[in-house]
């Protein structure tokens, strides 16, 4: 098949989930099929302003267009229009003014599409710009990969004949999927794909094990790994963290790798190491003592399965339903709700050696089993064949 991706940003700096997981999924699509994907130029999330010239390029092997982005977000604008469409009685209009907000707006990236010879139109992250209008301008031909979190975005109205409509949905999680079709409906056809992860060697090489040293970490130590920034909880971490830190002594550094967007307490025991390569936060992972994730909204962890692919035990929010079930589901970590569950997960974690490394090893039989990248490829070629021959949706 000719399969066209949309994703709002790509390149090698770009380590966001649903980016990753779009240039994961069309690099190895792109071994049996024509596989090209149309993005913006932009790199920065937070403005949408061109970093990368537009036109075609070539990241990871793959062909990628990149188009201009043509109205940079302005974050007064976009707070107002959040505050207004998230929290108040809104209009339809008011619903529209929003997505413009969000961006990134890119309309010669919408044409493409609608040009576009694809079969298939894969379109990343429902809640952007470019993804609402490309899902509209692929009509018949397009498949969502929603990555939809439980927050009220997904509440906007707008969006719902977008997930109607589309000729199908391709999820992370059953518990994305349970989300998504709450507002639109199951009659869409739909496939749970997940992520595939590679199933590294446990332990750590000589270089590996220089790593933490660089950063000056001593073991032990606990990890987070992501965007350093409040929508991913890491200021309410680092408030707990420090609680903990309070009422227990001996209690090791919380290491937090990852592009920040906040101001962090300084304590000694909260260390930022700012962004990390790959090869440095396989390091990390392999010499944690475990893996914590505060996020309240995710629509799949890839950070966790690679954490359980080193044999590391994860601590996780459990108000996110997402994050919970990965570890119902894999017998490899602990979820709490609140400080005090919090706490006690962590003691328990942090003196039972024997309950790290069960939690450890059940969850890496669970990366083998479900996550290889055979099982997630035979889902994905299932999937899209079984759209590609569905008839078009009205």
């Amino acid at each position: 098949m000719k399969l066209a991706f949309v994703v709002q940003r790509c390149g090698e700096e770009v380590q966001g989930g649903a980016e990753s997981l779009c240039r994961a999924w069309a690099k190895r699509l792109a071994a049996r099929h024509e596989v090209e994907i149309l993005t913006t130029c932009a790199l920065d999330y937070s403005t949408w302003t061109d970093h990368y010239p537009a036109g075609p390029a070539t990241v990871d092997g793959l062909r990628v267009i990149r188009f201009p982005v043509t109205r940079a977000r302005d974050p007064r604008r976009f707070a107002l229009y959040s505050d207004i469409v998230l929290r108040d009685h809104h209009t339809a209009d008011e619903e529209r003014a929003w997505i413009e907000e969000n961006g990134p707006v890119a309309p010669a990236l919408v044409e493409a599409v609608r040009a576009s010879s694809a079969e298939l139109v894969l379109v990343f992250s429902y809640r952007y710009w470019t993804s609402f209008h490309a899902a509209g301008a692929a009509g018949s031909r397009a498949v969502l990969v929603p990555t939809a979190e439980d927050d009220p975005v997904l509440a906007i109205g707008a969006f719902a004949p977008v997930f109607r409509s589309a000729r199908g949905h391709l999820f992370l999680t059953p518990e994305e999927r349970d989300l998504v079709q709450r507002v639109a409906g199951d009659a869409v056809p739909h496939a749970v794909i997940g992520s595939g992860v590679d199933l590294a060697p446990g332990g750590l090489g000589a270089e590996e094990a220089g790593v933490a040293a660089r950063f000056g970490l001593a073991a032990p130590y606990v990890l987070y790994v992501g965007r350093l920034d409040g929508g991913k909880g890491v200021d309410v971490l680092a408030r707990d963290w420090l609680r903990f830190c309070a009422n227990h002594a001996d209690a090791p550094v919380l290491a937090l790798a990852g592009r920040s967007h906040l101001s962090l307490p300084e304590h000694p025991k909260l260390r930022a190491l700012g962004p990390v390569d790959e090869a440095e936060k396989r390091a990390l992972l392999a010499g944690c003592q475990l893996f914590v994730l505060p996020s309240p909204h995710e629509s799949l962890s890839i950070a966790v399965l690679e954490a359980w692919a080193l044999g590391r035990p994860v601590l996780a929010n459990g108000r996110c339903a997402v994050l919970a079930g990965q570890c119902a589901r894999s017998d490899g970590g602990l979820w709490y709700e609140g400080y005090g569950e919090f706490e006690e997960a962590l003691r328990l974690l942090l003196e039972r050696a024997d309950l790290r490394v069960a939690l450890g090893r059940q969850g890496r039989e669970f990366v083998r089993r479900e996550c290889s990248w055979e099982a997630v490829d035979a889902r994905l070629e299932e999937a899209l064949a079984r759209f590609a021959a569905a008839p078009a949706r009205a």
